[in-house]
């Protein structure tokens, strides 16, 4: 996908490239000796003065527009089709009759054609001159040199059109494809939590041990399926620009025991121990998009529950003041699970990356989205989220999120 980011840093380039190029023929017309410089562009129809430098005498004004066949620029572009030198306006056979040539006055003239990547007239470079300067080769020289710049000038602002212009288009299909993605997750969401719903009352009753691991083998992989579907909405929705931001009061002290309380009943039954700190500040108000912040913390704890058979999970919340009535909100959760292999460390956080061997990611299934979707949804916030550290005794992943508060107990 297209990032608009880089397309405006693009477009910044542009703008700057553009004052260059004004200053570039503010000081070109100090180094030749002639007394009107200008840029000019042109259409079929008719000749418009973009920028204009005069000295003692104004002989042309920016905004100037005039029909094609009075324009001296057109006689650059569509006649001399290269460089184009005048010595006396009054008597060359191209001006002496035009209507322009009363305009300006008798002068020298010397114009350049300014030509588009792909070969289109874009305009000219011209000077003129009421005291009649003899234009010089290196005069020429400067001139095609300048032509050249804002050749090149142009076919980046082109180039810049076109990759805002695929942006809107992979833009549009990414918000179908988001949408198309939620209505094939509202349907096949329904007969799912229907199979989920019977398979649990059939596991409630009189079943051999063989047939209540089959009914567990269903709820399990009906699970995991919902749990993949949401992953991949969600990322979509992300990658669509769909996802809004939303701010209203909340405790943190609340939503971690909430999450939490979704993952005791398959911490129990692995025999893990799951629990939270929190450092001074935990009652604070804070204002901010809680849902997010407790999705992040539900991917994170899935992932630890996910690669963890034995010990236990924690989480650590701690918040410290920043500026004004701004905190930091740290959030980190630390496990003893089997750690993350050294050689795919650099792939955290990537979308659709399973970081485990083959075996291990078929044991534990997944989309491979929970850290990408983590990551995307701190930076959405402002905040971020990384790795702690990681070994074969477990790891410790944590995230941090700017929020303001409505009322500080920090202490």
């Amino acid at each position: 996908m297209l990032k608009t980011d880089f397309i405006d840093v693009l477009s910044v380039i542009s703008d700057k490239l553009y004052e260059s190029a004004a200053n570039v023929m503010d000081t070109a017309s100090k180094m030749m000796p002639a007394n009107t410089f200008c840029i000019a562009n042109l259409d079929n129809l008719s000749t418009t003065v973009l920028k204009a430098y005069n000295r003692s005498k104004v002989m042309l004004g920016e905004g100037l527009v005039v029909d094609n066949k009075d324009s001296y620029c057109a006689l650059v572009t569509e006649h001399a089709q290269g460089p184009l030198i005048i010595d006396n306006n009054m008597t060359h056979a191209l001006t002496k009759d035009m209507a322009a040539t009363q305009f300006v006055g008798g002068c020298s003239f010397l114009g350049v054609p300014i030509i588009t990547g792909d070969g289109e007239m874009y305009g000219s470079l011209c000077a003129f001159d009421h005291e009649f300067y003899q234009y010089q080769p290196r005069d020429v020289e400067l001139l095609l040199s300048l032509s050249a710049f804002f050749s090149t000038l142009l076919e980046l602002e082109t180039n810049i059109q076109q990759l805002r212009s695929a942006e809107n288009v992979a833009s549009k299909m990414l918000a179908e494809k988001s949408k198309l993605l939620e209505v094939l997750s509202h349907e096949v969401r329904n007969p799912m939590n229907g199979v989920l719903g019977m398979a649990s009352l059939l596991h409630s009753t009189d079943l051999t041990n063989e047939q209540k691991e089959y009914v567990d083998v269903i709820i399990k992989s009906g699970s995991s399926l919902l749990s993949i579907m949401d992953h991949i909405l969600d990322y979509s929705k992300i990658e669509a620009d769909t996802l809004e931001l939303e701010s209203s009061p909340f405790l943190i002290r609340d939503d971690v025991n909430y999450v939490l309380q979704t993952f005791t009943e398959e911490s129990e039954r692995k025999d893990l121990r799951l629990y939270a700190e929190f450092e001074s500040g935990a009652d604070t108000i804070l204002i901010g998009d809680s849902n997010k912040i407790r999705q992040i913390l539900s991917n994170l704890i899935g992932n630890s529950l996910k690669f963890t058979e034995q010990g236990e999970i924690g989480v650590a919340v701690r918040m410290r003041l920043a500026d004004g009535d701004t905190v930091d909100l740290t959030i980190e959760v630390k496990d003893t699970g089997v750690g993350i292999p050294k050689d795919q460390k650099d792939h955290l956080f990537r979308a659709f990356s399973q970081i485990h061997d083959v075996d291990t990611s078929v044991k534990y299934g997944g989309a491979g989205l929970g850290l990408a979707i983590c990551k995307r949804l701190a930076e959405q916030m402002g905040g971020k989220v990384w790795m702690v550290d990681s070994s074969d005794e477990g790891s410790r992943f944590a995230f941090q999120i700017p929020l303001k508060q409505l009322l500080s107990s920090l202490g």
